[in-house]
């Protein structure tokens, strides 16, 4: 049965498919992430700056790659260009079993990267295919859990990293490969869609040329700077800042985790519309500036009172990131064009994703390298682009009724906005 047969009601069973899917590529992520770089640079003997700068690259031709090949899932189907994505993303895992070689290293990498970056384009139009109306509250089930997923995955990373040896990481890539191919089969077994726009169309990202989408998206990279002030600066702002007991670095993780799986899908609840996403991720900056001053106040204290600044700011820090997902679904949803989901998923993951791969210098830079003064930069860059995104997102809405309107009217046939 292909794609253009008629689409299916959204089933529980298909949910559940799709959910477990999603649930098996980021135990996979979650498993090799910690391993990639030791592993290349340990075991494939690749120089450390060129992976970083290799890593680097590939991860913007990922971005790119993204909204592209949702674009070929809006033409072809979810179903069939999801199956073939996870498929592909396994076929470019299994290459880093042949990495001995800078060539070979920028092979398995560039091709690894635009694996994610589809997967990122193609997971979000599954969502909206799967979970019809109920698609913000279904994607925010699947954060709650990918928390929990990607915290289990490094567990058992660590077990590789212990053994440091060339035949337990690849152990650790067939894990990934592994995972990949279980997405694959199930995205596989969920029934067909048909394609939202004539697969005739000339291939295209036309979502990254939606500027004021692409300004949502962008003022998205700026938020997501909170989330390297957790994974990037927390751990060296306590081990090396403050006198609390190490084993807080890991409390923290655990203790956002549980956060997340317990409370997200309660903040996400009533921000189905673009407004209400808007204010949600405007929330962020706020939270996360109480976040930075708790922390930064902890380097000035003593024992429990230094354990309950950290804590206290932890838990701002997930407030912060909770709403930053319920206003990423809510907008990345109600800002794209209907027949065009993934693209339009994987056009604002390239605004998130930049964001993403710059924030750890950045915050490291700012906090670390230029003292208080660097920790109000930051503060001042969250709140400037939490208070942007309301008017971002009304122009934005503006221009879907505006290109509505264009379409509709005999006149103008054109669609542009």
């Amino acid at each position: 049965m292909s794609d253009s047969a008629a689409a299916l009601e959204p089933t529980r069973g298909e949910r559940g498919r799709l959910l477990a899917a999603l649930m098996a590529r980021f135990f996979g992520s979650g498993f090799w992430a910690p391993l990639q770089v030791l592993f290349f640079v340990r075991i494939a003997d690749i120089p450390a700056f060129t992976v970083s700068v290799g890593l680097t690259v590939a991860t913007v031709v990922g971005l790119v790659a993204g909204p592209y090949i949702g674009g070929l899932a809006d033409r072809h189907g979810t179903r069939n260009v999801g199956a073939a994505v996870f498929g592909f993303a396994a076929c470019a895992s299994a290459t880093l079993a042949l990495v001995d070689s800078v060539p070979t290293f920028l092979l398995a990498i560039t091709l690894i990267s635009i694996g994610r970056g589809g997967q990122a384009a193609v997971s979000g139009a599954l969502v909206a295919a799967v979970a019809g109306d109920s698609k913000l509250d279904f994607r925010a089930r699947v954060y709650s859990m990918q928390n929990l997923v990607m915290t289990i995955g490094p567990v058992f990373g660590g077990l590789v990293l212990q053994a440091d040896d060339r035949t337990w990481y690849m152990v650790a890539v067939a894990v990934e490969v592994g995972a990949c191919l279980v997405a694959c089969v199930l995205v596989a077994s969920l029934s067909p869609r048909p394609s939202t726009v004539p697969k005739t169309e000339h291939a295209s990202a036309g979502a990254l040329r939606d500027r004021p989408f692409m300004v949502v998206s962008g003022l998205s990279g700026v938020l997501v700077l909170f989330d390297a002030v957790q994974t990037v600066l927390l751990p060296l702002w306590i081990t090396e800042r403050t006198d609390a007991p190490r084993w807080i670095v890991s409390a923290v993780f655990i203790m956002s985790s549980v956060i997340v799986v317990a409370f997200q899908r309660r903040v996400s609840a009533g921000t189905e519309d673009v407004g209400a996403g808007a204010r949600a991720m405007r929330r962020t900056a706020p939270l996360a500036v109480v976040a930075l001053v708790f922390f930064f106040s902890a380097a000035y204290t003593a024992d429990l009172v230094t354990v309950a600044l950290l804590l206290s700011g932890l838990a701002f820090l997930t407030w912060s990131e909770m709403c930053f997902a319920a206003g990423e679904y809510s907008l990345s949803y109600g800002l794209a064009r209907d027949e065009r989901h993934g693209q339009y998923q994987g056009a604002y993951a390239v605004g998130v994703g930049l964001g993403s791969a710059a924030a750890p210098p950045v915050v490291t830079g700012l906090c670390l390298g230029l003292g208080p003064a660097g920790w109000v930069v930051l503060g001042a860059l969250l709140l400037g682009a939490g208070a942007l995104v309301p008017a971002a997102t009304r122009h934005a809405a503006d221009a879907i009724r505006a290109s509505s309107r264009s379409v509709d009217d005999p006149r103008d046939q054109s669609g542009r906005v």
